[in-house]
């Protein structure tokens, strides 16, 4: 019975990007083979994890929503396991999940193969380390417009005279 699943995956920040892409086109090539069917595949990027998962602060988000037995899943888990290319990763059922439609699908493939590009822009530029994240629409209007930013301490300091715990 085919089944609808959808993989969250997160690589090791130094995996350069071709090679994580590769390892995705071979779990690509791996569902597709036994009958399966790769609804969309979204790369998130470069994001800062919420704690350090084997000594890593940022990894390389990737969602994969697809169709396949469970047998397939069980050999997709199986080989994400003994990959050194993610240290993390999360498989549901997502059967409440829909398939996109083909203008989704165009514009995921083409926001792909943007990622690719700026990927490889930063990889010839020594970038590799920068952090791929969009500012939230605020901060970005306030930037675009020339304004400072302004950046709040959000941890309380030790307490000095006068101040109540």
């Amino acid at each position: 019975m085919v089944r609808r699943y959808e993989m969250a995956l997160v690589a090791a920040p130094h995996i350069p990007e071709e090679d994580h892409d590769r390892q995705l086109t071979t779990f690509e090539q791996l569902i597709a083979d036994a009958g399966g069917v790769v609804h969309k595949v979204e790369r998130w990027g470069r994001r800062k994890l919420a704690y350090a998962i084997k000594k890593h602060h940022e990894g390389n988000y990737t969602l994969i929503l697809y169709d396949a037995e469970p047998e397939v899943e069980r050999e997709f888990v199986r080989r994400v396991k003994l990959s050194d290319t993610f240290i993390r990763f999360l498989s549901v059922r997502a059967d409440h999940q829909k398939p996109p439609t083909a203008e989704e699908k165009a514009a995921l493939e083409q926001a792909r193969r943007d990622y690719l590009a700026r990927a490889q822009e930063r990889a010839a530029q020594g970038l590799l380390g920068v952090v791929d994240e969009s500012p939230l629409p605020a901060i970005a209007e306030e930037a675009e417009a020339g304004e400072p930013l302004e950046f709040v301490d959000e941890e309380p300091g030790p307490l000095g005279e006068g101040d109540e715990p």
